[in-house]
């Protein structure tokens, strides 16, 4: 609640809390490399849910930037959310971290909730695709090609208990290899309740 003439917009408020995550390859100089072709059970990420987590995940963004060996062809990447959450089972599970760094004494960021996976094995299901792009395969910005994608969730989009965001990434024979980040807010459902109860 706004306090004197000090107010927050939603944002900061929840980074005021440590409320806002970011995950990425726990080595500095790890990579993720996709697929050689699309299929709806290998996604390159998924950003999940768990359905006992008790928080509402609130995608913000992720970024692709090429590297490593170049792409056999043209690059597709498919972004979709499912409200049962695609994850099935493997996969990395990749460091998150609050980005309410080093808070100061009297402080303390939550621990996350929804969990970002590299390589996971999906379910055979279909989701509701939010994002495509073709990119061309290209680790050099020399030559002017956008060799980075990054990806803006649309308002309003949450991820409840139970469901989940995932990505695929895929070029026919050698599939794209990533440097990559993502960045998310978590919600505790009773919060977002209580929200809802304001409109």
């Amino acid at each position: 609640m706004p306090k004197g003439n000090l107010s927050f917009d939603v944002s900061w408020a929840l980074a005021a809390n440590g409320h806002i995550y970011a995950a990425s390859d726990a080595d500095q100089n790890d990579r993720v490399t996709g697929a050689t072709s699309f299929a709806n059970t290998t996604p390159t990420f998924i950003l999940h849910n768990p359905s006992t987590s008790g928080k509402v995940c609130i995608p913000f963004y992720y970024q692709l930037a090429q590297t490593g060996s170049v792409a056999g062809g043209d690059i597709g990447i498919d972004t979709e959310v499912r409200a049962t959450s695609a994850y099935a089972s493997a996969g990395t599970s990749e460091g998150v971290t609050s980005l309410f760094l080093a808070p100061p004494t009297g402080f303390a960021a939550p621990t996350n909730s929804c969990l970002l996976y590299s390589g996971p094995t999906a379910s055979a299901a279909a989701g509701r695709a939010i994002g495509h792009v073709t990119l061309a395969p290209d680790v050099s910005p020399a030559e002017g090609v956008i060799n980075i994608y990054e990806w803006q969730a649309p308002t309003g989009l949450m991820l409840g208990p139970g469901s989940s965001l995932g990505v695929y990434t895929y070029a026919a024979s050698t599939g794209p290899t990533w440097g990559w980040h993502f960045v998310w807010a978590e919600v505790p459902v009773a919060m977002l309740t209580r929200l809802r109860g304001m409109i």
